[in-house]
């Protein structure tokens, strides 16, 4: 199976999406919000006609078509890339939605990121053109804004995403499948579903929480509204899950909650970006294994596999095997709840701790910091030997000062996994040649005979935990040894 943005050049899923990602909105929103719950909504339970809620949705519904354009070799002679370059112009169709009658549009970041020209179709019958200017963008979520020179457009409503429950009957409307001008226009197409599911965590971004529905996503509908019966949008259509290459709809249509735009559309319109809090931990899901490993009784909060240098985690003293159980006094079942939590918390704001350090639980008050830009970010996460020994079906070797180099490990300490027995007790486990294992269980290794060391004291039919660096990451691992 594979992720498919529905834009209709996309091929494969950008680096995305979502969640609650800041500060929540303070001040009058720019946009219209919808008046709170409908005693009588647009169409019934079982609707007779989907036809009103066409009629109020598709005037704000909009057509953008975005050009990118870059540099390609002619490709002649033995040596085309040497040659002369040219143009290359790449033309992509896909969807929006009018937020204020003076041009403000809403879509998703896919849609524009990168693009040399975007320009906006409006209307239902009679399309205008326009060239349209983006506001802002935000990468991490996918959504961006964009404007348009007008007045007295149409507009949509936003409405309240967190009410929204599974069963619950939504409208999809975009322009799937369409193409460049003069090709085929399927521009305000309308498809209808239900909610299929809630809080749906694909794995691609920090943020995930996505709607699920059934109502037909096509490649060409991302950036357009998912709209509920009373014809409020609640979410930016964005995704779907296609099996094989043939890019068409089969059911699994994920759309980004419209909470979480509202949550950054000032900061978008204000400031062209959005500028979230965070702690500086990188943290990882507790799996059973490791929770038993923990001496936790299920599987939850968020266990922290590496604190930032210089950040607020850093400062208060949090470590690498904590696990994080509360944040500002809401609990945390699951590791993609922490992000998401302190994202929106604000940048400056105190907030207390609660997490398990070897065990007990301890609790500190953290102030929280702005998140850093993508390259210091980086940049703070960064920071033939003796003979490969033959312990638990792994084989280890000292971390040399030319391997650690090698390696990208220069400054740290432990043994490196230098080969994995197929047949062993690990061979269907996540642990890898050129891993760098630092601790198992609560036993530092610092080099091979560490490694030894530990293992010795290991029982079979226990959980074993693994704390190792790969690559820049540093995570923890726990397998169940054999008996």
């Amino acid at each position: 199976m594979k992720l498919k943005p529905s834009l209709f050049f996309l091929a494969a899923c950008l680096l995305l999406f979502t969640g609650l990602p800041v500060p929540a909105q303070t001040g009058k929103p720019f946009w219209q919000e919808a008046p709170g719950q409908t005693i009588h909504p647009l169409v019934e339970f079982i609707p007779a006609s989907f036809a009103p809620l066409a009629e109020k949705v598709n005037p704000a519904v909009v057509t953008v078509y975005s050009t990118k354009v870059s540099k390609a070799p002619l490709g002649q002679g033995s040596f085309p890339f040497f040659g002369p370059q040219h143009d290359f112009r790449r033309e992509g169709v896909a969807s929006g939605f009018i937020l204020t009658a003076d041009g403000y549009i809403l879509t998703n970041n896919h849609v524009v990121s990168d693009s040399n020209q975007v320009k906006v179709a409006v209307g239902v019958k009679g399309q205008k053109d326009y060239d349209a200017k983006v506001i802002g963008v935000d990468p991490k979520t996918d959504v961006a804004l964009i404007k348009i020179e007008a007045a007295e457009l149409p507009t949509v409503a936003l409405g309240d995403s967190d009410q929204l429950r599974v069963g619950d009957w939504v409208a999809a409307i975009g322009s799937p499948f369409t193409g460049p001008r003069g090709g085929p226009q399927f521009h305000h197409t309308l498809t209808v579903g239900v909610v299929s599911a809630k809080g749906r965590r694909l794995g691609i971004g920090p943020y995930d929480d996505f709607i699920q529905t059934d109502a037909s996503i096509n490649p060409g509908n991302s950036g357009g509204p998912l709209v509920n019966l009373n014809g409020e949008v609640v979410g930016i259509n964005t995704l779907i899950i296609s099996p094989g290459m043939s890019g068409g709809n089969v059911g699994l249509g994920f759309a980004i909650p419209i909470n979480l735009a509202k949550s950054i559309l000032t900061q978008l319109k204000d400031k062209g970006k959005v500028s979230r809090s965070w702690i500086g931990v990188s943290v990882q899901e507790v799996t059973p294994e490791l929770a038993e490993s923990f001496g936790l009784s299920e599987p939850r909060g968020a266990l922290v596999a590496q604190v930032l240098k210089g950040s607020p985690a850093a400062k208060v003293g949090l470590e690498a095997g904590d696990i994080i159980m509360e944040f500002a006094g809401t609990p945390i079942q699951s590791s993609a709840d922490l992000p998401a939590l302190a994202a929106l918390y604000g940048i400056g704001k105190k907030a207390e701790l609660k997490f398990l350090h070897n065990g007990k639980e301890e609790s500190r008050v953290i102030t929280l910091a702005a998140m850093p830009e993508e390259k210091e970010l980086a940049a703070r996460t960064e920071e033939t030997g003796k003979p490969a020994r033959n312990v638990l079906g792994l084989k280890v070797k000292e971390l040399t000062p030319a391997l650690a180099s090698e390696l990208g490990y220069e400054g740290l300490s432990g043994a490196v996994v230098a080969a994995k027995d197929p047949n062993g007790p690990l061979a269907g486990q996540d642990i890898q040649p050129g891993d760098l294992i630092q601790k198992i269980n609560s036993t530092p290794v610092q080099n091979v005979q560490d490694f030894e060391r530990a293992v010795k004291t290991l029982r079979p039919g226990r959980i074993v935990r693994f704390y190792l660096r790969r690559g820049d990451a540093s995570l923890f691992l726990a397998f169940p040894l054999g008996q």
